[in-house]
């Protein structure tokens, strides 16, 4: 797994208690998909619905949430009229102004989604059992219950250390994005080119998933809605526990 995808991880499970879908916004990850942990980042080799079509999956929306977190060592300046820095931008009304973020250590981040939507498998049990059943279904496959969708995402990755991500706008475009509703005409510039950024899209974030033991005994990856005796909950996972994220093939 990479420096950036594990710091994600990291961020992704302290704030959502989930795991990160990597690269988040632009992968097209969904509830029902099923495969396995390459390089610490979770690869989809199918769908449930397309590989089972008598598996019933049923899917509803579950509470919508936010996101906010920014690692340590991050510096955040809004500049104004004369690149001097100022306190808020409500102010400046239309005026052009920047939102510079400031990394100093490798690896470093800042997510920033006000609306975050969720869809999540609610018979995970049901499905559980119908793929004991299947003498195809491999056991070390993992199955996504729940997908997060960011909405008009502000998500920044910067790879090296020392290195800034600037975002130039009218003062009343920045506030909305400083706020996690990133929208609006706006341009870039980024000091380093090993930087990940999705500013206004819309896109899943982050997963929830489960998988069948050796002995058809369900394991929900992280904290989940069922307390069934039969299933078993891993509730303290992180990006460096066993048999979790590491590869599996």
């Amino acid at each position: 797994m990479s420096g950036l995808a594990r710091s994600y991880e990291k961020a992704v499970k302290k704030e959502l208690g989930a795991h990160a879908a990597w690269l988040p916004v632009t992968n097209t990850l969904k509830v029902g998909d099923f495969g396995y942990f390459e390089g610490g980042v979770f690869r989809s080799v199918g769908n449930l619905r397309d590989k089972y079509s008598d598996i019933v999956l049923n899917i509803a929306p579950g509470p919508a949430t936010k996101l906010k977190f920014t690692t340590e060592g991050t510096r955040v300046s809004k500049i104004g009229v004369g690149g001097k820095t100022t306190d808020s931008f409500a102010a400046l009304g239309d005026m052009e102004a920047s939102l510079k973020y400031e990394f100093s250590n490798e690896n470093s981040m800042v997510l920033q989604v006000d609306q975050v939507e969720v869809e999540q498998l609610q018979n995970i049990d049901e499905v559980a059992m119908a793929l004991a059943a299947k003498s195809d279904w491999r056991k070390k496959y993992k199955i996504v219950s729940a997908t997060y969708t960011g909405q008009n995402c502000l998500i920044i990755c910067a790879r090296e250390s020392d290195s800034d991500f600037t975002i130039t706008a009218s003062a009343n475009i920045l506030s909305e994005i400083e706020g996690g509703k990133a929208g609006g005409d706006f341009t870039t510039n980024s000091s380093k080119a090993s930087t990940y950024d999705s500013i206004g899209e819309s896109g899943v974030i982050a997963i929830r998933l489960f998988k069948l033991n050796l002995f058809n005994k369900t394991k929900l990856l992280g904290d989940d809605q069922l307390t069934k005796d039969d299933i078993e909950i891993i509730k303290d996972f992180n990006s460096d526990a066993e048999g979790v994220i590491e590869d599996d093939f």
